[in-house]
């Protein structure tokens, strides 16, 4: 499910990188065909969002987006455990549930980044993937309503990790 690891990318911090490679990430999600047509045309929309986007301005709406405010946090257990002890005990499971399944992250970002977990769930066999991803469908969904209420185009990453999960219906 090569699909959430773009989905994942496409939710990372705005590189020059990233930017230049959204031709391949849009040429995974089509070529996979695992979403259907309104997720695959919300995609190309944020990706020529992005595209068109001064670096800077792309930047600040990014840590806009995902680094001032709870609601539409990317680190998962932020949604659920806020600042509390079983955080921590939580980013410890997840990190070794990555390190049996051979994922070991090599950004400085902690387990319950999003990003993370698509890359994780794209290594799994579909069933596996969709079962973890339903483990957390619910904060996707939350935050993917947050952003859509604000206008933000990257609502159409949550929209489609839904997709993915079979958890849209």
């Amino acid at each position: 499910m090569k699909t959430l690891k773009a989905l994942g990318a496409l939710l990372t911090y705005p590189s020059a990188a990233l930017v230049e490679a959204l031709p391949d990430i849009h040429a995974v999600i089509v070529d996979e065909g695992l979403l259907d047509t309104a997720e695959r045309r919300g995609l190309k929309t944020l990706m020529q969002w992005m595209s068109s986007q001064d670096p800077l301005d792309l930047e600040e709406a990014y840590v806009a987006t995902f680094d001032r405010g709870r609601a539409t946090s990317l680190h998962l257990f932020e949604h659920v455990h806020g600042d509390s002890r079983d955080r921590g005990q939580a980013m410890v499971d997840l990190g070794q549930m990555y390190e049996r399944a051979g994922l070991q992250l090599v950004t400085n970002e902690l387990p319950d980044y999003l990003p993370a977990l698509l890359e994780f769930t794209s290594l799994l066999p579909a069933a596996e993937a969709r079962d973890t991803l339903a483990d957390c469908g619910h904060i996707v969904r939350s935050v993917g309503e947050a952003l859509r209420g604000f206008g933000s185009p990257y609502h159409a990453v949550f929209a489609a990790i839904l997709n993915a999960a079979k958890l849209d219906g």
